[in-house]
């Protein structure tokens, strides 16, 4: 099963501007030196539906809110830390936060 990492930020988070130090970002995916992929980062979708953050995540959020999913490859234990990197440097350029399934 692969971790989930969702950002929420008021503004629409650049993906593509996303980088990790010592792997390679193309297309929203990260890839380590191998290139075995490591991390997905799903297009951002607008939630403009009061309650539907906390109805889903159960965590409240003013709306609209910019909502973009992570996903890191299940069997490299390198893809949870790349996720954590790229969500947290998401969050902290789009003044966001960050929720994991875990």
């Amino acid at each position: 099963m692969s971790r989930e990492l969702i950002v929420l930020s008021p503004r629409k988070p650049d993906v593509d501007a996303v980088q990790v130090p010592g792997l390679d970002v193309r297309d929203a995916y990260v890839f380590d030196a191998q290139d075995q992929l490591l991390v997905r980062i799903d297009t951002p979708i607008l939630v403009p539906v009061p309650g539907e953050v906390e109805r889903l995540l159960g965590v409240s959020a003013s709306v609209p809110v910019w909502w973009t999913e992570l996903h890191a490859a299940a069997d490299s234990p390198r893809a949870v830390d790349a996720a954590r990197h790229c969500a947290d440097e998401l969050a902290a350029q789009h003044d966001g936060t960050v929720w994991s399934n875990r």
